[in-house]
């Protein structure tokens, strides 16, 4: 317990470090170039700072979810985000007697540094190199915002520890509490299912056994379930949450699936058609690349990492190509950073992916800044 706590310790301390760096470069150059953000919404971020140089940790998806954390879900388009990470920011901040803004930007903070901990004993062989990576990878301050990466991230890592020592019970709560937050949570029950046979043989199952098994499958499916029940209850439609996607443009469709060739001939025409000068063809680059060196690292990580987690994130990476564009891909792909990297990576490769992402990083924090969507 007590090498857990200085492992924790020593986390909060880089996390704090990183935070405050990026806070002050981020609040250097609102208040150098006189950074005037113009996306919606931007004038509620406002009233819950009074710094505006400082707001930028609530920019975008930041906005939405103070709006539910203040009003619940009133706004038609709010049922998008799922409930887990508001309903923690508003309990936190009723406890502490201190603003949303500031209790968001808290539990993303220390969910981050559970994150860095758990990373330290799911890959101990190269834990420096894995933390590293997942704080210079050119989306990571999304881990600081009012977004729920850092929360999702914990819990999904802490869920792979549980699985790897099989606590499937304390896995499947967790899990539960995964697609309370993000969608993708319910890939965890996959998880969870191959890890339960894996360690039994079906054949040997009694009665007991199975309705045991079936127990803990809806526990992790539980925060999904209930949110679900709660939109059909209010809305009338357990699916909500699918279906207001195409409210949020991005060429998102919230009606049918899109399959994964048609969308890759999306972007194709894109960079055949979209100004090369403008920032959207930038980001039309980085969306369809940080897919396909992700989607390249899950293949040859095949070998070296468990079914259940493979699985895990095969569908994580598939599931939002389904709306039709790789829109925030980015950002999304971030939870998966500990499964993607190269296990077989040699040192002086991880350093020069590693400077790659701190350029990258540098670039696209500073366009975040300016108040221009990144992912």
């Amino acid at each position: 317990m007590k090498k857990f706590f200085a492992n924790y310790l020593h986390s909060l301390v880089l996390v704090t470090a990183w935070g405050s760096l990026l806070t002050m470069f981020g609040v250097w150059l609102f208040r150098r170039f006189s950074v005037v953000p113009t996306f919606p919404y931007y004038y509620i971020l406002l009233l819950n700072i009074k710094d505006a140089a400082y707001a930028l940790w609530g920019y975008f998806d930041g906005v939405h979810y103070l709006r539910i954390i203040s009003a619940g879900y009133q706004d038609i388009g709010s049922q998008a985000f799922f409930p887990l990470y508001p309903l923690l920011v508003r309990w936190i901040s009723h406890i502490l007697s201190v603003p949303p803004y500031i209790s968001g930007i808290t539990l993303s903070l220390i969910s981050l540094t559970g994150s860095i901990t758990i990373i330290k004993y799911l890959f101990p062989a190269k834990k420096y190199y894995y933390i590293l990576s997942l704080l210079l990878f050119p989306t990571s301050f999304f881990l600081i915002g009012l977004y729920t990466e850092s929360l999702f991230l914990f819990l999904s890592l802490a869920f792979f520890l549980s699985l790897k020592h099989d606590h499937f019970f304390l896995a499947a709560i967790l899990a539960g509490l995964a697609s309370a937050t993000r969608l993708v949570g319910v890939f965890l029950t996959i998880s969870l299912l191959t890890e339960i046979l894996r360690s039994k043989s079906p054949r040997s199952y009694t009665i007991s056994d199975w309705l045991y098994t079936i127990f803990r499958i809806l526990i992790s499916l539980s925060g999904f379930i209930a949110f679900a029940y709660f939109l059909w209850s209010k809305f009338g439609d357990p699916l909500m949450f699918l279906h207001v996607q195409s409210m949020f443009g991005a060429s998102r469709s919230s009606g049918e699936l899109i399959m994964l060739p048609q969308v890759l001939y999306r972007y194709l025409k894109m960079i055949l058609t979209v100004d090369p000068t403008s920032f959207m063809y930038q980001r039309i680059w980085l969306e369809l690349t940080t897919f396909i060196l992700a989607s390249l690292a899950w293949v040859h990580n095949l070998k070296h990492i468990p079914r259940s987690t493979s699985v895990y994130v095969f569908l994580s990476l598939i599931l939002p190509t389904l709306t039709g564009t790789l829109s925030s891909f980015p950002r999304y792909v971030l939870v998966l950073i500990p499964f993607l990297l190269p296990a077989t990576m040699s040192k002086s490769h991880y350093y020069l992916l590693n400077f790659t992402f701190l350029i990258l990083l540098i670039y696209f924090f500073k366009m975040y800044c300016y108040g221009t969507f990144i992912s």
